[in-house]
């Protein structure tokens, strides 16, 4: 699990390496480009070379930016370069110092290079089992395919024909209007227990979370509330507790998730965006961005679904996992790699 993962306040490192990995579909078939299996552990996490070196990196859309572990950094020796300080923050609120170019990037089949990563602060997990995130800089020039029915990550080139891309199945595909903001983050409508939000999509959170003050104002939930459990201090920051509390659904396009239970927390994101002062540096607010959310969706509801983030058509496909079987069940395989993709 990811202990010092980062929200980060700025708009994402543009990958301009990455786009020369898209391949091109003809006919409006569907040009994959990679194919991961992932396990989860408290996120997304795939099998990633960085300049040769197999690296375990989680699959994180809420990070607008792509890192490496600070330890991982030293030992591959990548050149590091001081950036503007006072700009990105993570979610503990420790300033990113460093950035690091890695000249060597492969995802299965898909390899590439110069492509630059911020430094993370201190460890990203306390195990030394995550030695990095894929953030919206390099995911959002792909269609991101999650399948939790099968443990497997896809990357599809974004050259294809609008809306054919539900490979899997031709049942209860729920089709859902999304916002990719100027940092990168996946905003969608929800409902959770008949209120509506605006949720920002979050396959690097490991539970759903929900403002603390929202949770008052919407629902009269307080940390004494007697469905309120306490789960102890948010961990790095001294004197914000945590809390949660199962809510009846969650709805999103139409699938409903039954008894989701969400995490009460303080938001500091909009807390450390307040603090951050302008320096000149090309990076923007998350204010401006409209990243900042009340309520975050994580893997503890995502799981449940299989869900295609079509981020150039600015929509999410879903269905529920359990639709994601095999080919063997009638659903066809994905699509082979391109050529082009190498």
């Amino acid at each position: 699990m990811i202990s010092r993962r980062a929200r980060l306040f700025a708009a994402s490192m543009f990958l301009g390496a990455v786009l020369s990995a898209a391949a091109h579909a003809d006919d409006c078939k569907l040009g994959r480009i990679a194919s991961l299996d992932f396990t989860e552990n408290g996120a997304v996490v795939v099998p990633v070379s960085l300049e040769g070196t197999s690296v375990r990196m989680a699959i994180d859309t809420g990070s607008e930016v792509s890192g490496v572990d600070p330890v991982v950094a030293g030992n591959l020796h990548l050149i590091e370069q001081r950036m503007f300080q006072g700009m990105l923050y993570d979610t503990k609120g420790e300033p990113f110092t460093y950035v690091a170019t890695v000249h060597k990037l492969g995802m299965a089949e898909m390899q590439t290079g110069s492509v630059r990563m911020v430094v993370w602060p201190s460890q990203m997990s306390e195990n030394g089992a995550v030695g990095g995130v894929l953030g919206a800089d390099l995911l959002r020039h792909f269609d991101v395919d999650l399948d939790f029915g099968s443990h497997k990550l896809n990357l599809f080139s974004q050259d294809h024909c609008p809306g054919k891309v539900v490979y899997w199945t031709g049942d209860n595909v729920a089709v859902v209007p999304m916002h990719v903001v100027n940092s990168g983050n996946i905003i969608v409508p929800v409902t959770l227990d008949g209120h509506p939000f605006d949720a920002m999509l979050d396959t690097g959170a490991t539970f759903s979370s929900l403002s603390m003050a929202t949770a008052h104002s919407d629902y009269g939930l307080t940390p004494n509330s007697p469905d309120v459990t306490r789960l102890g201090n948010r961990r790095g920051v001294v004197g914000h507790g945590m809390y949660e509390h199962t809510f009846k659904s969650l709805s999103i396009g139409g699938l409903s998730i039954a008894n989701p239970t969400i995490h009460l927390e303080d938001n500091l994101a909009a807390y450390s965006m307040t603090q951050a002062a302008p320096t000149g540096s090309r990076f923007s607010f998350a204010t401006e961005s409209g990243g900042n959310t009340d309520l975050t969706i994580g893997l503890n509801e995502l799981r449940h679904l299989h869900l295609y983030i079509a981020y150039k058509e600015q929509k999410l496909y879903m269905t529920p996992a359990s639709a994601t079987a095999n080919s063997s069940s009638g659903a066809a395989a994905p699509p082979g790699p391109t050529s082009a993709a190498r």
